[in-house]
Formats: C-alpha cells, sequence, structure tokens
C-alpha cells in the first residue's frame, strides 16, 4: 500500500507481508498480495490476436545480484493461457517507478476470456486474474484500447485523471454492430460526494436521480477523443445497446495524499462537531496528528491505527469506485470500519460479507445487492437493517478506543 505524508509525529513507513494473490473467499484483501499489476488485454478483431499490457510498480519486486560487482535484477515471469515470457530488469538510477511491457499473443477465435498469471521469481510470490478479452467477430466494450497521452499508456480500468487526454481507438468496422458512419453520444455527470447512510438507517439512495446530462453527439470512425472531466463521462454508439464509462479521477488516485482528502474518509468514525473542526481547521495536518493521538495511548499506536484506516480507504477505492470514490459507497463504508470479512459469497447479483464463523451465533453478515445502472458498472446497495445499530457503534467505538487491529 502507498503511504501518505501526514503524521510528522508518528507516520514511519507501510509494509506489506504476504506473497498471494487475494483468494476467492477474501476477494478484497489487497494487502495479501505483494503484486498489484495492472493488466490490459486489448483483442484486434481484423486478426484474432490480443495485446497484452502489463505495468507493475518496480518497489514490488524484488531486486537480486550475483556478487559485489553486478547490477540488481528482478526476474519476471508472465504467462498468458500457454505461453511463457520472461523479463529480466535491472534496478538503473533513473528506471521509471513502474515497469512496463506488452506482448501479443494469438487468441483462440471462440475465447472470450485470458488467464494471466505475473510472477516475481526471486520473491516467488505470483498475481493472476481471468480477464475478459471480448468476444470474436462483433464489437464488444473491451475491444477498445483506451490511450492514455498523459502516461503514454493504455488505461486497464475506466479510471482516468482529471485534465487526461484519452485517445479512445475503436475496432474494426467490419463487426461494428451499425453501419457507418457512427456518432457517440456524449453525456456527463458531476461525481456523487455524499456519503452513504449507516448500516441501520431507514434512509435509501435516490438511484433515480442519478442521471447524466447530455452534452452532444460526435461523429469517428476510427479514433475517439475526449478531455477527462471531474465525473463520468458516458458514451454510447447511437442506435446500438454499447456505451463506454470514464471516471474523472484525482492525482494518486486510489491513494490519498493531499490532508483534506486524508480528513473526508474521518467522517465515518468522527462526531459531526469534531469533523466540522477538522474540515476548518487552520493547519489540518496538525488537527489529524491530534486526532489520531487522542485515539491512541501512544505514537506508535496511532501511526499503526492511522495506517491501518488509510489502507483500508485505498483498497476500497481501488475495489468499488464508480461514479464516486470507492471509500463513499456502501461496501466502502463497511470495508473501512470493519475491515477485510473472514468470507465473500457472490454471484451475478449479489454479495454477503461474513465477519466470524459463519453460522455461529456471533457472526456478523452484510448483504449488497447489485444496481444496474448506465453510470456505473460496480454499483452495489446494502440491504440495511435496524438491527446493524449496535454494531455500527460498536465498530465505532472500536476505532475511537484505538483496539482496531490491522487486516
Amino acid at each position: 500500500m502507498s503511504c501518505w505524508p501526514l503524521l510528522l509525529l508518528v507516520l514511519l513507513g507501510c509494509s506489506v507481508s504476504s506473497l498471494q494473490t487475494p483468494s476467492q473467499r477474501r476477494p478484497y484483501d489487497r494487502e495479501s498480495s505483494s503484486l498489484h499489476p495492472d493488466v490490459t488485454v486489448h483483442r484486434k478483431l481484423n486478426d484474432e490476436v490480443v495485446d497484452v499490457y502489463v505495468s507493475i510498480p518496480r518497489e514490488e519486486l524484488l531486486y537480486s545480484r550475483l556478487d559485489s560487482r553486478s547490477p540488481f535484477v528482478a526476474q519476471l515471469q508472465i504467462t498468458v493461457e500457454d505461453t511463457t515470457w520472461h523479463v529480466l530488469d535491472t534496478a538503473w538510477a533513473d528506471a521509471p517507478a513502474t515497469l512496463q511491457q506488452v506482448w501479443t499473443y494469438s487468441a483462440l477465435p471462440t475465447k472470450s476470456n485470458v488467464d494471466i498469471e505475473v510472477t516475481d521469481v526471486l520473491r516467488n510470490a505470483s498475481w493472476s486474474k481471468r480477464i475478459p478479452a471480448g468476444t470474436a467477430g462483433q464489437w464488444d466494450t473491451r475491444d477498445f484500447l483506451i490511450w492514455s497521452q498523459q502516461n503514454d499508456w493504455p488505461l486497464s480500468i475506466e479510471n482516468a485523471e482529471v485534465g487526461d487526454t484519452l485517445n479512445i481507438h475503436l475496432p474494426n468496422e467490419r463487426y461494428a454492430p451499425v453501419s457507418p458512419p457512427f456518432y457517440w453520444n456524449v453525456h456527463h455527470r458531476h461525481a456523487v460526494q455524499e456519503l452513504p447512510p449507516p448500516p441501520y438507517s431507514s434512509t435509501r439512495m435516490r438511484w433515480d436521480t442519478l442521471t447524466p446530462s447530455f452534452l452532444g453527439t460526435t461523429q469517428a470512425d476510427s479514433m475517439l477523443v475526449l478531455v477527462v472531466q471531474e465525473g463520468t463521462t458516458l458514451l454510447d454508439l447511437d442506435n446500438a445497446e454499447l456505451s463506454l464509462r470514464i471516471h474523472g479521477r484525482r492525482p494518486n488516485f486510489p491513494a490519498l495524499t493531499e490532508s483534506r482528502d486524508l480528513i473526508a474518509p474521518l467522517r465515518y468514525i468522527a462526531a459531526r462537531s469534531e469533523y466540522q473542526r477538522l474540515t476548518t481547521a487552520e493547519h489540518p495536518k496538525l488537527a489529524l496528528d491530534e486526532f489520531w493521538l487522542a485515539c491512541s495511548s501512544s505514537p506508535e499506536a496511532a501511526r499503526n491505527l492511522l495506517q491501518t484506516y488509510y489502507a483500508r480507504v485505498e483498497e476500497a477505492n481501488a475495489a468499488f469506485s464508480g461514479m464516486t470514490e470507492g471509500w463513499r459507497t456502501d461496501r466502502g463504508m463497511i470495508h473501512v470500519v470493519f475491515g477485510v470479512p473472514q468470507r465473500i459469497r457472490r454471484d451475478a447479483w449479489n454479495e454477503y460479507w461474513v465477519y466470524g464463523e459463519e453460522g455461529t451465533a456471533n457472526a456478523l453478515m452484510f448483504h449488497f445487492r447489485r444496481r444496474r445502472l448506465a453510470l456505473d458498472g460496480n454499483a452495489f446497495e446494502l440491504q440495511r437493517s435496524l438491527q446493524f445499530r449496535s454494531v455500527w457503534e460498536r465498530g465505532i467505538s472500536n476505532w475511537r478506543n484505538g483496539r482496531v487491529r490491522g487486516d
């Protein structure tokens, strides 16, 4: 996880211990893996191959050398289906922070998914995922290559930095769902800033109010150019059920680095008056120091508590973001306050988060139901109940009394 330049008194650093890919039982346990590559798979419809773009922070790789005169080298292995590529990366002083590589893989015409594994050979750590690669012989949103001019690299998901210019390369018109010329309708909606109500609340999110504004229509046959705005931009192909979403994010997303950004998630555990003082403080860093020190018995305990809290915020941003940042969602709220559940059961429309031993009297279960939204493909709504009031208050009390430990 990233480290935050915040507590001048107590923040010393972050650590990661486990080396395994998050399991199916705990899919949102980001810290269970030391590797967090971004992978983009782009199917080329005209010649039935896929380009595989892999980027990974160099700080996550283990570099070693044969002797004192040899350079430090990392060994990376990337396996796509039955094909394996090997990378030897030398740790030069001027090397970029991120290692980026691209390969071309001959795809099977009927195969819509590809299995990818990234392995740090020296550390014996691996990451694996099954990634949709589109449907052969017809347009699919996964066949669009969305290229960031700012990073000179494709987007692996729908998030892009505000102000970046994207070149959206369209698939071969031979398989288009409508006849050219192609007209694209452009819609936009500002990011949702409201926080979700507590899990015991009777308040419900007004999903029907989350409608975008129509900005106009543009014609493009081979490439769309889009300047990323704050909020969500939706592009849909006229007379076809095909759309693209781009969520405009602040710099350094999903991490939090600015003091004002670090204050906002404290609303879950701070009293209303306390939160107001934090947001209006003349010196926000000092106010944050005082908040976390007041929750702990020592500067060291404050550092650990802060580290755990913002690690969960960053995990929520990485896993649950859509129209809004992940920590502001229902799943993000539960993840930040209660941490990684012992088990997650899920299907296409539901997620059940289980804390404690499932089936016992002390087990706690949260049920999230997927919502179908044009602007958000990652929206889930918590099924709220008054029965959650006591466990929610206990969860907040644990934070305020410094009793929360890392996941």
